[in-house]
């Protein structure tokens, strides 16, 4: 029998008039060099794109009176009006207090995995059109973790249709107000997807990152770049139209409660329950991210 499965998707149509477009290049402030993967959008609106790798971006937007929002891990956030953007926009870096980190030879004879997930069991997926938004997950930290305090590993579902689809993962400290605290690590962790449907396992124990005393957020960024895009045809109304994705999908788990749960479409706010209509084992649940964490000492 053939499954059913949801995905959750902004796309866009392609078009080619009634749009102007901005194009810019994103610069550190102190070094000068290009920023790659900034995460931009238009203030309050449905519409983002991320910097290339050389920093570049183009977003197309009617409105020069409309914001842009700049993010990127260990940068400060910038907001600029159209109007004002030229050529270059300057991010300043942020300096945030990490804990230190002590090197040590981790032994590694221990290992406890949290949240496992049954890759058949999941039929809803997370996807993504022209907006780098971003979906997070909140590993609560436990007792039960102390003799296991270094993050290993991570696990997602992944579909893409698209070999080597590039995403972003960013770890913050949770906060109970404003679900992400502090980073916990200041540099992107840009990783990779094989085409298809795929148990992707991202390994940062080089990093020596312990899990947060607060409880640790784990975030997915889509990245909107060329070589994630993908050009699509569709009918609707008796038209074909062409829309675009970019790769690659994040399958997610039904749950009766979002605590865990958060997206970000130009600021954070909470998962929604899905519709009555959804697929079964989904329909007035909340969609979390399928991510397993992998903890050792």
């Amino acid at each position: 029998m053939k499954k059913s499965i949801f995905i959750l998707f902004f796309l866009v149509i392609k078009i080619s008039a009634g749009y102007s477009q901005t194009k810019a290049v994103v610069i550190d402030s102190t070094t000068s060099k290009t920023v790659p993967y900034v995460n931009i959008w238009v203030e309050n609106e449905n519409n983002g794109t991320t910097s290339n790798d050389y920093g570049e971006f183009i977003i197309n937007e009617t409105d020069s009176t409309k914001n842009i929002v700049f993010s990127a891990i260990g940068y400060k956030r910038k907001t600029v009006q159209i109007s004002q953007i030229k050529n270059i926009i300057y991010l300043k870096p942020e300096t945030t207090v990490l804990e230190e980190v002590v090197v040590t030879k981790k032994k590694e004879s221990k290992k406890i995995v949290i949240d496992k997930f049954k890759k058949s069991k999941i039929h809803f997926y997370y996807g993504s059109g022209k907006t780098p938004w971003m979906v997070g997950k909140y590993f609560p930290n436990e007792d039960k973790y102390l003799d296991t305090p270094f993050i290993k590993e991570f696990a997602f579902l992944t579909n893409s249709e698209i070999e080597n689809a590039k995403f972003n993962i960013r770890l913050y400290e949770y906060d109970s107000l404003n679900f992400i605290g502090n980073s916990v690590y200041d540099k992107n962790i840009i990783s990779s997807v094989k085409k298809g449907k795929k148990t992707t396992i991202i390994d940062i124990s080089d990093l020596n990152i312990k899990i947060p005393q607060k409880g640790l957020v784990v975030i997915v960024e889509w990245l909107i770049i060329e070589d994630n895009k993908r050009e699509f045809t569709v009918i609707s109304e008796g038209k074909r139209k062409m829309k675009i994705a970019y790769a690659p999908m994040f399958g997610a788990v039904a749950k009766n409660t979002n605590k865990h749960a958060m997206i970000y479409r130009g600021e954070w706010m909470n998962s929604y329950k899905n519709p009555s209509q959804s697929i079964k084992n989904y329909k007035d649940k909340y969609s979390e991210l399928a991510v397993s964490l992998t903890l050792t000492n």
